[in-house]
């Protein structure tokens, strides 16, 4: 009867060692390190949608993030990543935000690219119209429009609204950042009778 519970007990043990190795090894497995991200082959933002996704799928904890992205950044990104404040710099979302908005992947910068995107050498159809309804997608969810016909279409009139306008009045009204047309062209009026514009 002792020597049955010895095998037994030994048996347990052996499980629990080979377990903890079992886990242990998962803990420590060594992940594949994201690329740096490199000005003249990345796109900025498809490049931080990767590395989120790394970092998501590695359960690293987010306070990490900013520290790890800036191991990975190299050349003009990491000049302009050193030119941010200590406090900027540890918060990833304020990083992404500026870097972002270095690179012109701004509400305005999106909506340029939609407008004047043509399919690249080489590039299939679908893949082309792929890329139009992403920079789409990005205009949209930078100017915090929602997805109903008439916000959408509010967002659409503004922007023909704006590209009518004079320049110097245009801009004006983008920096401004009014949320609806009504708001823009009571603001036009304004700038307008201030400065003896007209919109033509």
């Amino acid at each position: 009867m002792k020597l049955l519970q010895a095998k037994i007990q030994a048996g347990i043990s052996k499980e629990k060692t080979v377990g903890n190795a079992s886990r242990f090894s998962d803990a420590s497995a060594k992940h594949p390190k994201p690329p740096c991200f490199q000005d003249e082959k990345d796109k900025l933002d498809i490049w931080l949608t990767r590395f989120e996704r790394f970092a998501g799928s590695n359960s690293w904890s987010r306070d990490k993030w900013s520290s790890s992205l800036c191991a990975l950044l190299i050349g003009r990104a990491l000049d302009f990543y050193g030119r941010l404040s200590s406090e900027q710099a540890q918060d990833y979302d304020k990083v992404k935000h500026a870097l972002m908005k270095r690179y012109d992947l701004t509400q305005d910068g999106y909506r340029r690219k939609f407008r004047s995107c043509k399919p690249g050498e080489g590039e299939s159809p679908d893949i082309f119209v792929v890329r139009i309804v992403t920079y789409l997608d990005r205009w949209i969810e930078l100017s915090r429009t929602e997805r109903s016909y008439e916000k959408l279409k509010d967002l659409i009139v503004r922007e023909q609204f704006m590209d009518t306008c004079p320049e110097d009045l245009a801009t004006s009204l983008r920096e401004k950042d009014l949320p609806t047309l009504e708001k823009n062209s009571k603001g036009g009026r304004l700038v307008s009778s201030g400065q003896t514009q007209k919109i033509v």
